[in-house]
């Protein structure tokens, strides 16, 4: 079997199983789901590894069991190679019984996982691909879109700060997901008549930003964007420091930043970043108590991919109740049908497209002296609803049941 891959048992079971051998066996009986994820790569610490503790947490939040089957969790990592991912997906739904994949940080992966899911009518819940055209020429009628787009995330960001700030510099990740948040940002950028004195496009998992970064800060522009994620994010927010971009008189947003980034940085490289999050954790008492309980469990706070992945994974188990079984076309349209409600969403619904609908957060970091507890990091700049957030359904998803 392609990449790292283990089975992961329910607690019921509990035991832990090897993926390699008795896969279809073990469907017989068993709901599979498949976590497909970066789980050694540069964006680990955001999504595979904390994911596959929040799959299983809903798993057991929801029994360990659906239909008196018990639920297992195969996890595997696709390296960040579409190639890879895309031979894990045949192999899941064609020998083990995997019934539903999820994960997929990386728009590449997703968009590639989507692709075996649409063509064998296999359900898919991305956590974690941006890709607007997920919902748009990519849609599926057994795919679902748990994380915030391009549009939610880079979009509203832009949107908000560009009320104030008319001049921006993009540096952005040279591959798809990146040129999906740059897109989005600069049609923000258009409507609220700001515009873009230059952008810059660096490789996947970059070490050197100096020469990106000396060509923001003489561009004249006042807002660096960062259309990056992961370590990428972080090493561009550290060498911007380093190169006293905000002395300069620039400010930075991240297009695609994550509350838990924000410990990993000093002070003065992080604080009075503005970005935007699918997930609040002082949103209310039980958000707050679900990030504490994946804290105690995974000893890191949980990113908005991780959290996703739980709600997804949640839902996905009480469709399968109301359907009766794991047909996907029942259980995508249980999906659709139940309201979407957990400490991690709140409320929110799955569209006729796949998206799913919830709030969004546009948040700006703290200072580290402003800070109360482990949990306050941030203040909430805006609240938006989700027809604002993520846009009416797109004119290039056609959908064939």
């Amino acid at each position: 079997m392609m990449g790292r891959a283990w089975m992961m048992a329910s607690v019921a079971a509990g035991c832990l199983l090897a993926a390699a051998g008795g896969g279809a066996q073990a469907a017989e009986d068993a709901v599979v789901i498949g976590l497909l994820d970066d789980l050694s790569g540069p964006t680990a610490d955001l999504s595979g590894k904390g994911k596959v503790v929040a799959a299983q947490m809903a798993i057991d939040d929801f029994g360990g069991q659906v239909l008196g089957r018990p639920v297992r969790l195969l996890a595997s990592d696709h390296q960040n190679k579409p190639e890879i991912a895309s031979t894990q997906a045949r192999e899941w739904y064609d020998r083990d019984g995997v019934s539903m994949i999820t994960g997929m940080s990386n728009s590449a992966i997703a968009l590639a996982v989507r692709a075996i899911a649409r063509e064998r009518g296999k359900v898919d819940v991305i956590a974690g691909g941006t890709a607007d055209s997920l919902i748009g020429a990519d849609c599926s009628p057994t795919g679902i879109l748990w994380t915030a787009t391009a549009r939610a995330i880079a979009g509203t960001t832009a949107s908000v700060v560009a009320q104030t700030e008319k001049t921006w510099f993009m540096l952005t990740v040279d591959y798809s997901g990146g040129k999906s948040l740059e897109a989005a940002a600069l049609e923000a950028l258009k409507a609220r008549g700001a515009t873009v004195a230059g952008v810059a496009r660096h490789p996947f998992n970059s070490p050197d930003f100096s020469s990106y970064l000396v060509q923001a800060q003489s561009s004249g522009a006042k807002v660096l964007a960062l259309s990056n994620t992961g370590n990428d994010t972080l090493t561009a927010l550290k060498q911007a420091n380093e190169f006293g971009v905000r002395q300069s008189g620039m400010s930075i947003v991240g297009l695609y930043f994550d509350t838990t980034q924000i410990k990993a940085l000093e002070d003065s490289a992080v604080k009075g970043l503005i970005y935007t999050s699918s997930f609040n954790w002082n949103r209310d008492a039980k958000a707050a108590a679900w990030a504490t309980r994946f804290l105690e469990q995974r000893g890191a706070l949980p990113s908005q991919s991780q959290a996703a992945t739980y709600s997804s994974v949640l839902h996905y188990l009480k469709a399968v109740k109301a359907a009766g079984g794991t047909e996907p076309g029942k259980v995508i349209a249980q999906m659709r049908a139940i309201p979407v409600e957990d400490p991690v969403t709140g409320t929110g619904w799955v569209r006729e497209d796949g998206r799913v609908m919830y709030d969004m957060y546009v948040l700006k970091a703290k200072a580290r002296d402003a800070m109360t507890g482990p949990l306050d990091l941030v203040d909430v700049v805006k609240t938006v609803p989700p027809d604002e957030a993520f846009g009416p359904v797109s004119a290039e998803c056609h959908l064939k049941s």
